[in-house]
């Protein structure tokens, strides 16, 4: 026994707008902060800190602070139409660390904060994030 022509449609219609609806969803519901794995030059040490980061909005930015290798991963990682970059780079203990938490609200809020390390060792860090552009960020701490 053979499907009603109609209720075939309908059914490939309905399987259509659910892969739609499925794939826009995920395309809109795009992290607030990504990590990325790529390492900015080593003058951006001179203008960076862990408390006032650099902030990329493009690849001709990025070309100011990374290296050609490094800006090619960055632009195949962020899409500058809907993200920025923010680049901490900053020397001090080797057990630095730099923290974030994300407020549950609309936008995020994301919160930076630098955890002190207890060596007296001097070590340069650097971290890189993208975030999307309507999230609101702030860094905690001052020192």
């Amino acid at each position: 026994m053979k499907p009603h022509p109609i209720l075939t449609n309908s059914i490939r219609w309905i399987t259509a707008l659910a892969a739609a609806c499925i794939t826009t969803g995920a395309l809109s519901a795009q992290e607030p902060i990504v990590a990325i794995k790529v390492m900015p030059e080593n003058r951006v040490f001179k203008t960076s800190s862990f408390n006032k980061p650099i902030v990329v909005k493009s690849k001709v930015e990025a070309t100011k602070h990374f290296g050609k290798e490094a800006v090619s991963a960055l632009v195949e990682a962020v899409d500058f139409k809907k993200q920025f970059v923010l680049v901490f780079a900053w020397r001090g203990s080797g057990g630095d660390r730099l923290n974030y938490n994300v407020a549950e609200s609309f936008p995020e809020q994301i919160f930076f904060s630098r955890q002190f390390g207890r060596t007296r060792d001097l070590r340069s860090h650097a971290k890189v994030f993208a975030l999307r552009s309507n999230v609101k960020w702030n860094v905690q701490g001052k020192r």
